[in-house]
């Protein structure tokens, strides 16, 4: 059984050819993206109801009464120019490893710099298989931006490697997860790109 069945997520490290990881590298480090700062601010994100997407019973997450954060940059003229190389390498993999009959994903190109973060969050609603992969040839782990995700008492960090795909099972699993913020002493903005998968079978 693979750790996407077993445990709700699946990385693979070298995951694109290497000619391809230094391309994405290179246009995530160009100097004309358009890049668009969000701050989250949610209520009522832990708890019943329709704004209660982050639920969660493990009593280490946040508790009804807490807000979710987030602090991010989004690149949308990325996200068109990236679109080719994920419907080529990104989708045929996530589908084989999902073994779900994937019919549409939303792909987004992050930065996060000095201070930015998200906090616990759960991303079933957004799609039934999650991706994340990771475009920085160089991070150091006091730098912050590590991934780390709940599985039951224990938490499982994910370190921001270069070309490293990590899949997310949000069909079977709901596991929540965040990203410790950015320190201000890290060389450089952490990049990723991230998208969200939906079944044909799943609304």
């Amino acid at each position: 059984m693979s750790d996407y069945n077993e445990y709700g997520f699946e990385v693979i490290d070298d995951f694109l050819p290497e000619d391809v990881a230094s391309k994405i590298e290179l246009m995530f480090l160009g100097e004309n993206n358009k890049w668009e700062h969000t701050t989250q601010v949610h209520d009522r994100a832990y708890g019943e109801g329709e704004y209660g997407k982050h639920k969660t019973d493990n009593p280490k997450f946040p508790k009804e009464d807490e807000e979710y954060l987030a602090k991010f940059w989004r690149s949308n003229k990325l996200e068109l120019e990236v679109n080719d190389i994920f419907n080529e390498y990104f989708f045929p993999k996530i589908k084989e490893i999902s073994h779900l009959e994937l019919v549409e994903y939303d792909v987004r190109c992050n930065k996060l710099e000095s201070g930015d973060h998200y906090r616990s969050h759960i991303d079933n609603y957004a799609g039934g298989v999650g991706c994340v992969y990771y475009i920085n040839k160089k991070w150091c782990w006091d730098w912050g931006g590590i991934l780390h995700i709940g599985i039951g008492d224990e938490l499982k960090s994910i370190f921001p490697k270069y070309n490293r795909l990590m899949i997310l099972n949000n069909t079977k699993f709901s596991r929540s997860h965040f990203i410790t913020p950015v320190n201000e002493w890290a060389h450089q903005p952490r990049f990723s790109l991230i998208s969200f998968n939906k079944d044909k079978n799943r609304s």
